[in-house]
């Protein structure tokens, strides 16, 4: 289920860089459009939890993560 005030419930000032990456990628991806919808309640905390398990300790770099990220989207056959 989607929720539809996630397509057009933001603030102005959040409505400007999701813009720049609807124009960039072709959509926004739908954990950006959460974690920005009401920062205060979710995105605030969990950004930094989120951050952590996707770039915590690993011996890759920042540039083998999202390559690989993209490669396994691109089989997946989903936008990444």
């Amino acid at each position: 289920m989607r929720l539809k005030v996630l397509d057009n419930g933001h603030r102005p000032l959040q409505k400007v860089p999701l813009g720049i990456i609807r124009l960039i990628v072709g959509q926004v991806p739908p954990p950006i459009l959460v974690m920005s919808y009401r920062r205060e309640h979710f995105g605030k905390y969990m950004a930094p939890c989120f951050h952590q398990a996707m770039r915590g300790s690993t011996e890759w770099s920042s540039f083998e993560t999202e390559l690989f990220a993209a490669f396994v989207s691109n089989l997946n056959r989903c936008v990444y």
